[in-house]
């Protein structure tokens, strides 16, 4: 059974009211542990307020839209 990697970030950023999904490489995982600091470090580095924003770490892309 293939084990999934956490390799997808996903935004909801309520200043602009707009849903951001950010694809960590694997390459770039292996150096970079999606910890809760990184990832706001690497979230704030990409100009968004962590003050106004939800986020989650995921490995499943697809977004389900109604």
């Amino acid at each position: 059974m293939k084990q999934e990697i956490a390799n997808i970030i996903t935004v909801l950023d309520f200043e602009n009211g707009r849903v951001f999904q950010y694809k960590i490489s694997d390459q770039r995982l292996t150096a970079w542990n999606p910890d809760e600091e990184s990832c706001e470090e690497f979230l704030s580095k990409c100009g968004h307020n962590l003050q106004n924003c939800e986020w989650m770490v995921h490995e499943n892309p697809k977004l389900i839209t109604i």
